[in-house]
């Protein structure tokens, strides 16, 4: 295939995937930036904690089981399992953990990019220091692919609003060039390792709110794995899939959604990780948590139980929450009245509030039938109305974020609290944050695998 055909699609200039494999295998160790580094580090931790938060889970025992039945050579931890297996069935289980809560980084890049990373280096025997490279690379990589091929949904277009998943669709080559970054593949190895990853690209959103959500980042990571194992022994894929004719972005996106200059222009100028890092507070959808905020606000300044409210009024936000009626904890973190009508009867939205138990309590399953749509009300705008007439409204904008150590390290606590005992943690949390000292993972994986 010539250039020109190869850069047709995109306007011309590098072909895409070209621009790719580049930042992949050339980039030196030493230009990967310091601050990227050590927000590495702390999505490290996050993405650990709450995929150990979801160990005991109906969704995290039927996954670590499956895993570790899987059988093969077990050289690879599955977090908080007490056991290891193969390299990538370790890594569809973590990655399946890492977003079964919804309590994961938004964009959910870390679900299927650690994993991958986590298992590679332990089999392996590479340093942390490798890892957090990897993990760096392979988060940029997937951001700016997402940028590339998704650039409307912001407006409400493009692949997302059309019902694509593109934790599916960027997971598995993100994985890939993670895993191919490891192995220290060549250029023409990495090509092909996207192009193999590029055969499992796929999934839907209408999955949202059931377990096969959180499969789709095991599925990547495994399928990262996989990728690059077969490209380092000559298996072959096309060589130009990102922007070739009949390949990824022309099949995902018409030509007005694209923008690839987030590849050709911003791959690494700056790295995505180089900002300020915005983690999540609840374990749920990032669409719910303004409305979360703005009825724990109500909660925090007025006093009134659950039993006055006669009507709540908030934008349901529907296109993501769409599991409207939730009778299980995977769909709990996908329904908006069941979100506000938890955190106006508890004051607080946390994981004690998404087992089984709230999801029964007839006051929650209640006050969710008063719970109204109001469209276009603002995602942070929840109106209360109560008995007797009195009426109460809160908008809170910009939703809070962690960003900083001191912030997460709470949630990583309360998340790991769920396996771990607290000297364990204590372990667990100085493993992660001087990973660049290791010269292997062995240690903060036996922390993390304790079952």
């Amino acid at each position: 295939m010539s250039i020109s055909e190869r850069t047709a699609l995109t306007g011309g200039g590098e072909p895409l995937t070209d621009i790719i494999v580049s930042f992949v295998t050339g980039t030196a160790a030493a230009d990967v930036p310091e601050a990227a580094l050590g927000s590495a580090k702390l999505m490290i931790l996050d993405t650990i904690g709450v995929s150990l938060a979801a160990v005991n889970h109906p969704i995290g025992k039927i996954i670590t089981r499956y895993a570790i039945d899987a059988g093969g050579e077990t050289t690879a931890t599955v977090l908080g399992a007490g056991a290891k297996a193969s390299p990538p069935m370790a890594a569809l289980a973590n990655g399946t953990l890492a977003n079964a809560l919804d309590f994961d980084p938004s964009g959910h890049l870390a679900t299927h990019v650690l994993p991958s990373a986590l298992a590679m280096v332990e089999h392996n025997r590479l340093s942390g220091r490798d890892l957090l490279d990897a993990f760096v690379i392979g988060i940029e990589v997937g951001r700016k692919l997402t940028q590339a091929f998704d650039s409307q949904r912001v407006n409400e277009g493009g692949p997302t609003y059309r019902g694509w998943w593109h934790v599916g669709l960027v997971g598995p080559i993100a994985a890939a060039v993670t895993a191919a970054r490891l192995l220290k593949l060549d250029s023409r190895q990495t090509a092909m390792a996207i192009g193999i990853a590029s055969c499992n690209s796929g999934g839907f959103r209408r999955n949202m709110g059931t377990m096969a959500k959180a499969l789709h980042s095991g599925n990547a990571a495994r399928d990262g794995i996989q990728a690059a194992e077969l490209a380092r022994r000559g298996f072959t894929a096309d060589a130009a899939i990102i922007e070739a004719p009949l390949g990824f972005m022309a099949a995902v996106s018409q030509a007005e959604e694209r923008d690839c200059e987030a590849i050709s222009e911003r791959l690494g100028r700056p790295y995505f990780l180089e900002g300020k890092l915005r983690l999540k507070p609840f374990p749920a959808c990032s669409r719910g948590h303004p409305g979360i905020d703005a009825a724990l606000a109500l909660r925090g300044r007025e006093n009134f139980k659950g039993d006055e409210i006669e009507a709540v009024e908030a934008d349901l936000e529907p296109f993501s929450l769409l599991r409207l009626e939730p009778d299980d904890v995977d769909a709990a973190g996908f329904s908006a009245a069941f979100m506000l009508a938890v955190a106006l009867i508890f004051g607080t939205y946390g994981l004690d509030q998404i087992g089984e138990e709230t999801i029964d309590d007839p006051r929650v399953r209640a006050l969710m039938k008063r719970v109204k749509h109001v469209p276009a009300n603002g995602a942070g705008k929840v109106t209360v109305r109560l008995s007797g007439g009195r009426v109460l409204s809160a908008d809170v904008e910009p939703v809070r974020k962690l960003s900083t150590l001191a912030e997460i390290e709470p949630k990583f606590y309360q998340c790991a609290g769920r396996v771990l005992a607290e000297d364990a943690i204590d372990a667990l949390q100085e493993s992660i944050l001087r990973l660049d000292e290791q010269p292997n993972i062995d240690r903060l994986m036996a922390l993390a695998g304790a079952g």
